[in-house]
């Protein structure tokens, strides 16, 4: 029992203040171990032992049993009991409660005594010890820590100027307040989770002690650049360490301090990684989106490319690509884009369905198609089939130019539940295909039609408004009205156009 101010030995003295420095004391100001202080009173020198959970007298007012005095605990003379050293009256102490000690040394025999011993941290810590007290050690040590690892970075960052120092710094004060924001809501929880089981020792300030004393581990997540890869280490310690410590504190089972302190850091930690897996389910499934619609696009209208230049190798395109389909060049299912929803249900022939068209006699077959080349303008300008429109009629065969369009993939809106198209492609007349945006498509169509005018051919038309058995002609002049079929969606995703060559 030494002054608190001066460290001079306080043992076997009547006054009540310090023959040293004349400090003022009193024995109640000091916690000792069990029986290990003889309290002699101070009128015929019989002697107690403080039996209390601070080594104290219980009850501290009592009638001497020796003299018949009234005395009280703080009038009594203190010496160590026979056999005892005066250290060892001295019970365990949280150094963050001894005021008199150097801040540097409390500090550093916290820091480490807390997750590496949380039971006797709180062993030690007196039950009346001000939450406040734990609270300034928990802020501290974050922002003592913080500002031994964010020193080298605000240096580094000063060389790019005030403007990089400022959101550094912005970012290490912010971090320091959300931890303090965090750190109560999870002694409220904790508290709450507590009170909600059961009963409890103490109230919410043992929960202030038990969370605060054992946060130095998650200084970790402070750490540049290991921080985040290794920062989930330190938190797991700190939750173990509070646990333990508020098992201590309240006298709770362990199972009920677990549940207590892991069901914020629970919470947290579903919500963390369920948006995580839905981002990357997100991103995956729309890079999936994008790539099925890019290859299963450009795959579609590449079907036609090797029977269209077969075709215009002998001189001529299809008259219609019905005929293709006659002789076998093509399959029905090719008419069918692959994201769409059409069917070869909803695909007609000369009012026949795709997919009955092979059921038919050739005979039928025959008459059909040909009966469709006969209803074929002289003047055609795009006629669809499917969900393709086929725009090479009046382009030349043999030698056609580069660059021009010559099959267009667009949705036949005929099918009963057409979802939005997110992507044109086309094929060019060089065999290469391009996939386009639905949404910048039709500066595209704007492009192709001025290359088209160009060459002395008629502009096409939205193919979207091309209709199966209704060609498409050219206009006096050669010139389309703008049109959009209602209730098609003009952005729908997408900004980059795409290529495979």
């Amino acid at each position: 029992m030494n002054c608190q101010h001066c460290d001079y030995p306080l043992w076997n003295l009547h006054s009540r203040t310090c023959p040293e420095c004349g400090e003022g004391f009193l024995p109640s100001d000091f916690r000792f171990s069990k029986n290990s202080v003889r309290f002699s009173c101070p009128h015929c020198a019989q002697e107690y032992y403080g039996t209390g959970p601070d080594g104290h007298l219980e009850p501290r007012r009592f009638a001497c049993v020796g003299c018949g005095e009234r005395v009280e605990m703080d009038e009594m003379v203190l010496l160590p009991a026979e056999g005892v050293s005066e250290r060892q009256t001295r019970a365990d102490v949280n150094p963050w409660t001894e005021p008199h000690k150097r801040f540097l040394s409390r500090w550093v025999r916290t820091i480490f005594r807390g997750p590496s011993s949380p039971a006797w941290m709180m062993r030690s810590t007196p039950v009346d010890s001000p939450p406040a007290q734990a609270w300034f050690f928990a802020g501290i040590t974050h922002l003592i820590v913080g500002l031994l690892f964010f020193a080298p970075l605000l240096l580094f960052g000063a060389m790019g100027g005030m403007g990089v120092v400022g959101v550094m710094g912005g970012i290490f004060f912010g971090t320091a307040i959300a931890f303090v924001l965090l750190l109560g809501l999870w002694v409220l929880t904790a508290h709450g989770v507590l009170r909600l089981t059961g009963k409890t020792e103490g109230g919410i300030g043992r929960t202030v002690h038990a969370l605060c004393y054992t946060c130095s581990p998650n200084v970790v997540v402070l750490f540049p650049c290991l921080g985040i890869y290794f920062g989930w280490i330190g938190t797991l310690w700190w939750v173990i360490a509070a646990g333990i410590a508020l098992a201590t504190a309240q006298k709770v089972r362990g199972v009920r301090a677990a549940l207590a302190v892991g069901a914020l850091p629970g919470v947290i930690t579903v919500l963390v990684v369920g948006l995580g897996v839905i981002g990357i389910i997100g991103a995956y499934q729309s890079s999936v989106t994008f790539s099925q619609s890019a290859s299963g696009s450009t795959y579609d209208v590449g079907m036609f490319r090797a029977p269209l230049r077969a075709a215009a190798a002998s001189g001529a395109w299809p008259a219609h690509m019905g005929e293709l389909l006659d002789d076998g060049s093509i399959a029905a299912q090719d008419f069918v884009a692959t994201m769409s929803s059409t069917t070869t249900d909803d695909v007609g022939l000369g009012g026949v369905a795709l997919s009955a068209w092979w059921s038919l006699a050739p005979e039928s077959r025959e008459s059909t198609l040909a009966a469709v080349l006969e209803s074929m303008p002289t003047d055609v300008v795009a006629h669809r089939l499917g969900d393709f429109v086929f725009t090479y009629h009046g382009v030349d065969p043999v030698n056609p130019p580069p660059g021009l369009w010559i099959v267009i993939e667009a949705w036949d809106q005929k099918a009963a539940v057409q979802q939005p198209q997110r992507f044109v492609a086309v094929l060019n007349t060089d065999g290469s295909s391009r996939l386009f945006p639905r949404r910048i498509f039709p500066a595209q169509l704007q492009a192709e039609n001025q290359l088209r005018m160009s060459l002395g051919l008629p502009v096409l038309p939205d193919p979207f408004t091309v209709r199966s058995g209704s060609p498409a002609v050219a206009p006096p002049g050669g010139l389309f009205e703008p049109e959009l079929e209602p209730g098609l969606p003009s952005d729908v995703g997408g900004d980059r156009p795409k290529s495979d060559e």
